[in-house]
């Protein structure tokens, strides 16, 4: 690699440290604000507790769980949900992943591509998700974690797991985690590959609504960007039109 292409990819490295950093900040200042928010599912301490003993597994875990539950916010804001489910959404969104604890370190922080019984292990993090945040929230929660976490793998066509749920049978907040968490694994940097730009990250979104995500959820994701100009010079109505 010569120089020049070296401090490019310096340049570029940095600048994608710049957004994580700034997304981080905004979820952390969301979270502080949902103390005067009334009644939430889950107490602070008991999502930090569970955040860092997942964190302690899954370094690269940290900032996705974050960034997810803030794009996951965006997107409910974004169709009008009301504010105070909003808020219990956003504590939803990120423990989506807490299952991954029960998942042994030779399949979560495995580099290659996994094998048949190790993909099976990999997705059963979503129902042991399920589990330990079922013990955790009241009955009759508008938004329910255990669900955000058992189903924020499901695809709109009924190919996803664990149930293979198809269409508005998954549950709707787990259609919303399942866009912001997609997007959030396709732009972000791992050690064997380098993550899409934002905007590729959309693009592949709306080639996927209908089939894998939902189509409103990928609307109202894909304009939240744009005005928040995340997309750079891309216009909000090129999104809306590549249907």
């Amino acid at each position: 690699m010569s120089e020049v292409n070296r401090l490019k990819e310096q340049i570029r490295h940095l600048e994608q440290r710049n957004i994580e950093l700034t997304l981080l900040l905004e979820s952390a200042l969301e979270l502080q604000s949902d103390t005067g928010s009334g009644k939430l599912p889950f107490t602070m301490t008991a999502i930090q507790t569970l955040i860092v003993a997942l964190d302690s597994r899954d370094p690269y875990t940290a900032g996705h769980s974050s960034r997810v539950a803030l794009y996951s916010l965006w997107i409910a804001r974004q169709l009008g949900v009301p504010e105070v489910q909003c808020r219990q959404f956003h504590h939803a969104a990120l423990m989506h992943d807490i299952g991954k604890i029960g998942v042994p370190d030779r399949v979560l922080l495995k580099a290659d591509s996994l094998d048949d019984e190790e993909f099976s292990v990999m997705i059963s993090h979503t129902t042991i998700g399920a589990r330990i945040l079922s013990k955790m929230e009241a009955e009759g929660e508008h938004v329910s974690a255990s669900l955000v976490a058992k189903h924020h793998h499901e695809k709109m066509d009924g190919s996803g797991y664990p149930d293979g749920l198809k269409g508005e049978a998954i549950p709707f907040f787990a259609r919303i985690t399942a866009v912001a968490d997609a997007f959030d694994a396709m732009t972000t940097d791992r050690p064997y590959a380098k993550g899409r730009s934002y905007y590729d990250g959309v693009q592949e979104l709306l080639r996927c609504q209908d089939t894998h995500f939902d189509r409103q959820a990928v609307q109202a994701f894909a304009a939240v960007m744009a005005e928040r100009n995340y997309l750079r010079s891309r216009s909000v109505l090129e999104y809306k039109d590549a249907t």
